[in-house]
């Protein structure tokens, strides 16, 4: 019987990045626990930087307010749609 591999989708990527990092974590942490490559790692990052989603101090990230409420929202639809 075949399996289905469902992709996981960016918002989801986002979001455990975003939840991941509520505590300040190193890229190489956040690879392992988001099960990313460096390349792909670093992307995500960047774009969530940009947002002001996640902050960068001394080679650690950090979800910020905005990237709180941004989980907060992911959450919610989340819930509405699954539970």
């Amino acid at each position: 019987m075949d399996q289905l591999k469902l992709k996981r989708t960016a918002y989801e990527i986002i979001w455990k990045i975003l939840d991941y990092c509520k505590e300040p974590r190193k890229l190489t942490h956040i690879m392992q626990s988001c099960n990313l490559n460096t390349p792909t790692a670093k992307k995500y990052l960047d774009l969530l930087c940009s947002k002001n989603m996640l902050a960068i101090n001394e080679e650690l990230y950090k979800t910020t307010k905005e990237g709180m409420k941004y989980l907060q929202l992911i959450e919610e639809v989340y819930l509405a749609l699954f539970s």
